[in-house]
């Protein structure tokens, strides 16, 4: 990329309902801030926007659970989540909210026009109703099991587990999340987006995409490949946007519908600010602009399939050019869940520890292409003896010896020998790579790059030995490679970025394109020099642990079932007779399992951790009262049973040969 192109850089909404966890940081956040922070540096025309997400069924849940309204929910964590990410050093240019006047205007303007171009329509459906609390249950008023892979207790808008969008009448066995009461089924009218018939236009365009992450084009994909549905794009609620429509004066618009134009109300913001209200049309309404949104994988659907589907339909934006999509982050070997406190809150490790740890600690284990674990332990690890053992030795040692033997003044070098001539290039190198690993979306890459040089620092000090005797290259060399790393740096760590260039004594803050420049000379002074880390204790960490995270049996630990409810599940010893890949899923097997009596296809999720011929003829668990399920097209008749090991499988199996379709008791 060059100074000269525009881009446009989103990072997903986050819903005004509770505090941000590590997991939102890592997803959409500080991705989305290196990707920022590396092309200001670089001159680049770009602007970076997000906001909270205040509307919805997530927002009016928490209210009625708090007894408090919605407006206080959305004031007292817009709060929140703001202060946050300045504590995280996110650098927003405009950080907004759904609930201002200019976004409700602009969504119920975007409906209007959709609605114009004949993109809409009303139809009466079906919807669950709770008689008790007398309202319907849209979205996440109701629970119930998935229809696609038969999860429980799954939310009525996506399954946690398959990631399938849902609709509340598509729960089985669903129930009220207010009162636990039974829903019944009654008629109200609602608005479609006729999404259908967009199916083979996204299909064509995602396909032409080829650098998008492989889990946004698979996903999408895939989901197209089974067909797109038309969907209600209004809800039974209060709390929301209007339907700007006579007749239709209970509706509001769906969240999934205003929250993505969140990111063109917050940039027509920005263009306020900047008292020049038409530059918003410079992102995107101009061809030239690169629209890249940060975001989780659960929000891949939205973002690569109903959200391009509704600027195809207006028809006078941009869409997006790239979406960048982070797979999930695990908490100490086990999927994070806020419901059983099994979680660490952004605020409270920031509070801990400066920012600049968590930022380099989670870059480190970017999930960018498969889920990873976040585990205290390793955390300290990679700070003592990673960011503070390499990184930060070399910039102390270094200053230090100067300011120690030379007065704190940079000397004025000598004749370059090959050792000195390798380090420079060393400098040049690790500029170049940074920068390519930035721009291509690898950022644990292009950390490792930064950290590389300052590796290199480290052994190009120790071989020439200036304590032995005088080298004024050397210490030259070093100070120049200390601005390399500071500048570097600024992405990803801005704080030590800006402390280390202190140290330096340099009041301008160098751009990307002087990374390189050995631009310290001999004779400049440098600033007040002083560790730019400080160790973690081992006390810390138990601390930290006590005080935040719940033990264990305290996390695991579920209700009560009675004995005639263990009766109804029907499990059975099962002899797996084939294994085929799932065509339409790239970590789902088709498993055929011999029952005695019958045979049953069963789809699982254990592609990752069982190679095929693993499998063949191994004797294992399956609930096989399920009701029947269509997951990514195939059908599954059953559930195989396995334990839950740090998010890996591991099968339950009889422990000597049984003869299959044998109950289990």
């Amino acid at each position: 990329m060059t100074g000269e192109e525009r881009i446009l850089v989103t990072s997903a909404l986050p819903y005004a309902n509770g505090p941000l966890h590590i997991g939102h940081a890592i997803g959409a956040y500080i991705p989305a801030d290196v990707y920022v922070r590396y092309h200001r540096m670089k001159g680049t025309d770009i602007i970076y926007v997000s906001g909270t997400d205040e509307h919805g069924t997530p927002i009016a849940v928490t209210a009625d659970n708090e007894n408090i309204t919605p407006q206080q929910v959305v004031d007292k964590y817009h709060k929140q989540i703001k202060e946050t990410f300045q504590k995280l050093n996110i650098s927003f240019d405009n950080f907004s909210r759904t609930t201002e006047k200019t976004h409700h205007q602009l969504s119920q303007q975007i409906f209007l026009k959709i609605k114009e171009k004949n993109h809409l329509y009303k139809k009466t459906v079906q919807r669950p109703y709770c008689s008790t609390c007398k309202r319907f249950l849209p979205d996440r008023y109701v629970k119930g099991i998935c229809p696609f892979c038969d999860a429980v207790d799954q939310r009525g808008d996506q399954c946690e587990v398959c990631g399938k969008q849902l609709e509340p009448h598509e729960l089985k066995q669903r129930y009220c999340t207010i009162c636990h009461g039974t829903p019944i089924m009654k008629d109200t009218t609602h608005w479609f987006f006729k999404l259908k018939q967009y199916n083979h236009k996204l299909e064509d365009w995602i396909t032409s995409n080829k650098h998008w992450p492989d889990n946004a084009r698979n996903f999408s994909l895939g989901w197209l490949r089974e067909g797109l549905e038309d969907r209600a794009i209004t809800r039974d609620l209060s709390w929301g946007i209007p339907v700007p429509v006579n007749g239709s004066e209970e509706k509001v618009l769906y969240v999934w519908f205003d929250a993505p134009i969140g990111y063109i109300s917050s940039t027509i913001e920005w263009a306020e600010r900047q008292k020049k209200p038409d530059l918003w049309k410079r992102y995107w309404k101009q061809k030239e602009t690169r629209i890249v949104h940060f975001i989780g994988k659960d929000n891949i659907p939205f973002h690569a399939i109903i959200w391009p589907a509704m600027l195809m339909a207006e028809g006078s934006y941009n869409l997006p050019w790239q979406i960048s999509s982070n797979e999930y982050l695990n908490l100490e070997g086990k999927k994070m869940s806020t419901s059983r406190g099994w979680v660490i809150w952004l605020h409270e490790i920031l509070d801990e520890w400066p920012a600049d740890y968590l930022r380099y600690y989670l870059i480190c284990i970017n999930p960018a292409k498969h889920d990873t674990d976040f585990s205290l332990k390793d955390y300290q690890h990679h700070i003592n003896h990673e960011l503070i053992a390499t990184l930060g030795n070399f910039i102390h040692r270094t200053l230090t010896f100067i300011e120690k033997n030379n007065k704190s003044i940079i000397p004025e070098p000598g004749e370059m020998e090959e050792l000195d001539e390798q380090a420079i290039r060393e400098i040049q190198k690790a500029v170049k790579e940074t920068g390519e690993n930035i721009e291509d979306f690898r950022f644990s890459q292009a950390l490792q790059s930064m950290m590389h040089l300052a590796h290199k620092g480290n052994e190009y000090f120790q071989h020439k030995e200036p304590w032995k005797k005088e080298n004024n290259t050397t210490l030259y060399v070093c100070a120049n490679m200390v601005k390399t790393l500071a500048v570097l740096m600024k992405p990803f760590m801005p704080a030590s970025s800006k402390e280390t260039l202190k140290m330096l004594g340099l009041t301008n803050e160098p751009g990307w394109g002087e990374a390189g420049e050995l631009s310290i000379k001999g004779g400049h002074r440098l600033g007040e020099i002083r560790p730019l880390y400080s160790k973690i204790e081992d006390d810390e960490i138990t601390s930290f642990r006590n005080k935040n995270l719940k033990k264990e049996h305290e996390v695991d630990e579920m209700s009560n079932i009675s004995f005639e409810k263990f009766k109804e599940m029907d499990l059975r010893i099962a002899k797996i007779v084939d294994v085929r890949d799932h065509p339409n899923a790239d970590k789902l097997y088709l498993l055929k399992c011999d029952l005695g009596g019958s045979v049953k296809q069963l789809v699982a999720g254990i592609k990752d951790d069982y190679p095929q011929e693993n499998l063949l003829g191994k004797q294992v668990v399956v609930l096989t009262n399920l009701e029947p399920a269509k997951i990514r097209g195939e059908k599954s008749e059953g559930m195989i049973l396995a334990a839950d090991e740090g998010g890996k499988p591991i099968l339950l199996q009889p422990d000597k040969e049984t003869t299959p379709g044998a109950r289990v008791r």
